[in-house]
């Protein structure tokens, strides 16, 4: 809802700042005082396009601002976010300035934004009637939208199906397009790595592998050295046909045993000594024969170290061609490989799941498609009949209503009503109401109307039509009462006083049967101050009101007219009184 409007040499206003309330905002005055600036102002403010004329003379440049509150407008707070404004309050504060040199300044709550952001906020907060913009109605992209909200529960709750289908359908037509695209990819994939694997396999790689032959390795090349020494030890220590003159390392411990033997027959107490001479006898005894026995197992094979070299020089090879660091980083290789290899096998096998799993989730959407389409069908015939019938209150006895349903044939899309057709987010159809306010003319598109009195009536009946399921939470007309009186001008007031219920309104009038149905009532007059005009505004009384109204029946004050000015304007009130949309609902 717009809360204060704040304007600064714009037009013929030099400085203005208005309170603007709920239900019915009525703007009157005389002919050329500037009523329609002030939309002009708010137009500008939500991103209408400017031009350096709209600055008054002798400044600088314009400056409008508006306070809104968003608390309740459907989408205005994610547009904020998303972009980065803090709506944290449900206060909403835009700007716009706008420079003699072209250049234009916006913010929103203070953070600079752009025109263009400007425009499409503006979209969720004000429908301006009259000078056709921000009306979301001559947008083909909301009726959609607006048909849907209408058509109720059920028809919202299949919708919700509808779009969870279609999401589980979509994916599955990603994954697929995905597995096609890559298929070419995948089999060269494929072949490079079945080749990998199968030199893999075939070099019949083990854990530890390369330790194992380096230490063989190493073994073969010192054979030589490996056996002088094992062997030389063993003879020493057995004396075994080894040729040293009158030494024999064992002898003397076994000496040293007898002794011991024989100490101990003697001394129980040294028996010890014995078992520990005896223990070194039977090590070194043991040792011999292991040294001996390690000496007679050294292989002098020249043919196993040259088979021990070409393995090694194969790893080698192998790993610096894999970019491994070992045999144990090209068994997790292999391993990978084989892994890679299965998913690619599963991949060959979705792409002939999911070609039925497709045409499964095609068919449940096309049914839940063709249901809505149904639903919404439905719907549009309640919503024709509703906006024809208000429109013959409003002197359009010959006004038509209708709404194509366009949907686009397609192989690849879903069954539907016996053909196949390419779904999106909203179904299977896109809409446009089209409108023909006299018998024989063709229904033409909304955004083709030429009357701006026309659009006005028929956004006005749309707008008591749809009632609360339009969420915009402002509306303003303009020219609503173009060509209009007497009986019409009743007829518009009171449908307007109904459709306040719902919406804050905005209504620059001439007609004093509307004015009456005012919950907050401005004058504009236009005065002149040392050579300059200059346009000013008034919140009237309850007594001014009588005042304006009489000046707008008789164009001047008499007794008479100030008589009928109440009289009208007592049976707004009982009429508000007992006619709420918003009670009748």
């Amino acid at each position: 809802m717009l809360l204060e409007l704040n304007v600064e040499d714009f037009a013929l206003i030099d400085r203005l700042s208005l309170q603007f309330g709920p239900g019915l905002n009525i703007i009157t005055g005389e002919t050329g005082a500037g009523k329609s600036i002030l939309l002009d102002a708010v137009s500008l403010l939500l991103g209408a396009r400017s031009t350096k004329e709209m600055i008054r003379t002798g400044s600088e440049k314009t400056r409008i601002e508006g306070v809104f509150d968003i608390g309740a407008v459907d989408g205005a707070k994610e547009i904020c976010s998303e972009a980065g404004y803090d709506v944290s309050d449900d206060a909403l504060i835009i700007v716009r300035e706008v420079n003699l040199d072209g250049r234009n300044r916006c913010y929103v709550n203070g953070r600079a934004c752009t025109v263009s952001f400007l425009a499409e906020l503006g979209k969720k907060l004000v429908d301006l009637h009259g000078q056709h913009a921000h009306q979301s109605l001559l947008y083909p992209e909301n009726h959609l939208r607006l048909l849907d909200a209408f058509g109720g529960d059920e028809l919202l709750r299949t919708k919700a199906e509808y779009l969870k289908s279609y999401d589980a359908w979509q994916k599955l037509k990603r994954r697929l397009a995905q597995i096609i695209n890559l298929k070419e990819e995948r089999q060269k994939k494929k072949e490079l790595l079945e080749y990998q694997l199968a030199e893999l396999e075939k070099a019949d790689l083990k854990a530890g592998e390369r330790e194992i032959l380096e230490a063989e390795r190493s073994r073969l090349k010192s054979a030589d050295a490996l056996y002088n020494l094992s062997y030389q030890s063993s003879q020493l220590l057995s004396n075994s046909g080894y040729d040293i003159d009158a030494f024999e390392i064992l002898n003397p411990l076994r000496v040293v045993k007898e002794n011991l033997e024989k100490l101990a027959r003697i001394d129980e107490g040294t028996r010890a000594y014995l078992d520990e001479a005896a223990d070194c006898l039977y090590r070194l005894e043991e040792l011999a024969r292991d040294l001996s026995s390690y000496a007679d197992g050294i292989e002098f094979n020249p043919q196993r170290l040259d088979q021990i070299e070409s393995r090694l020089y194969f790893l080698d090879n192998l790993q610096r061609k894999h970019h491994c660091s070992s045999v144990e980083e090209l068994i997790q290789l292999k391993n990978q490989i084989e892994t890679d290899l299965g998913e690619i096998e599963e991949d060959d096998k979705a792409e002939l799941t999911l070609e039925k799993d497709i045409e499964e989730a095609g068919r449940k959407l096309g049914a839940l498609a063709e249901e809505l389409s149904g639903l919404r069908e439905q719907a549009f015939s309640r919503l024709k009949l509703g906006v024809e019938t208000e429109l013959k209150d409003l002197v359009m006895e010959n006004a038509t209503l209708q709404c194509t349903f366009a949907r686009k044939e397609d192989d690849l899309g879903i069954p539907a009503f016996g053909k196949n057709y390419l779904p999106h987010l909203g179904g299977i159809e896109n809409i446009e109401f089209l409108f023909s306010a006299n018998v024989g003319e063709e229904p033409k598109p909304l955004s083709r109307i030429a009357s701006g009195g026309e659009m006005s009536r028929l956004m006005l009946a749309f707008k008591l039509t749809l009632a609360g399921t339009d969420r915009i939470p402002t509306l303003i007309f303009d020219e609503i009462d173009a060509g209009i009186g007497g009986k019409t001008g009743q007829a518009v007031a009171e449908k307007l006083a109904k459709i306040a219920a719902f919406h804050q309104v905005l209504c620059v009038t001439h007609l004093p049967q509307i004015a009456s149905f005012a919950d907050v009532h401005f004058y504009i007059e236009k005065q002149e101050e040392k050579g300059r005009t200059f346009t000013r505004l008034t919140q009237l009384s309850e007594v001014e009101r009588v005042e304006e109204l009489s000046r707008m029946l008789s164009g001047q004050e008499s007794q008479r007219s100030l008589l009928h000015a109440e009289e009208i304007l007592k049976k707004a009130g009982e009429f508000k009184a007992t006619n709420s949309l918003k009670e009748k609902k």
